[in-house]
């Protein structure tokens, strides 16, 4: 099976957006990445037969933001919102959405968090924001303009716990602080096209179902 180039595409390799801050599909590696959103964009890449230039962004709304013309394929959180301008694949993969908290604080579930009056610091743009704000309506959640602004509030002592995705918060190091075992929401991740390249969905998805 080949997948046929995206017709409005000008570019001559395929412009792919990788989301920095989600280290559970890519991570760096050299002066290169690796990651299952590297693989899977080499795949389409492949069949395609047209080459990758990997776009850096930092977190997911700066992907959002780059649509139409910033990228050709992205790996992002499926959105309901957002299928005004993006059209999704189906999900490949899910991620857990977590609280990393203080060490003094004694709760050891997500429950016990978003039941309680504590100040969660959160993401603006982040796939687990609007979960989080459906789970918290009237609680005392801080949202920051992205996911590396609410890390640097945590550490400077803003806030009782900390969203995020399990594996990016694992990767962060803040002194006297834990990841919760549990999460308050899974979320699917899929491959993502300008909504007017939508036509390239069903072929995205059968190269998907071959290779995972």
């Amino acid at each position: 099976m080949v997948l046929t180039p995206m017709k409005d595409r000008t570019h001559s390799a395929l412009r792919v957006a990788l989301n920095m801050n989600n280290t559970a599909l890519v991570q760096r590696a050299g002066d290169g990445y690796t990651g299952l959103a590297v693989r899977i964009a080499e795949r389409i890449g492949a069949e395609m037969g047209a080459p990758l230039t990997f776009v850096e962004h930092p977190n997911a709304q700066s992907v959002v933001q780059a649509v139409p013309d910033g990228w050709d394929i992205a790996f992002l959180a499926i959105d309901p919102s957002r299928t005004d301008r993006i059209a999704f694949s189906d999900p490949y993969h899910s991620v857990e959405a977590t609280f990393l908290v203080r060490e003094d604080l004694a709760h050891r579930s997500c429950t016990e968090i978003l039941q309680g009056d504590y100040a969660i610091m959160s993401a603006k743009g982040a796939a687990y924001q609007a979960r989080l704000s459906a789970l918290v309506p009237n609680g005392p959640l801080v949202v920051a303009t992205s996911p590396d602004e609410a890390r640097q509030r945590f550490l400077r002592g803003e806030g009782h716990a900390l969203a995020g995705i399990r594996e990016t918060l694992d990767s962060v190091e803040i002194p006297g602080a834990r990841i919760l075992p549990d999460n308050f929401a899974r979320i699917e991740q899929a491959v993502a096209v300008p909504v007017r390249a939508n036509g390239q969905i069903a072929l995205i998805n059968r190269t998907l179902k071959e290779m995972l």
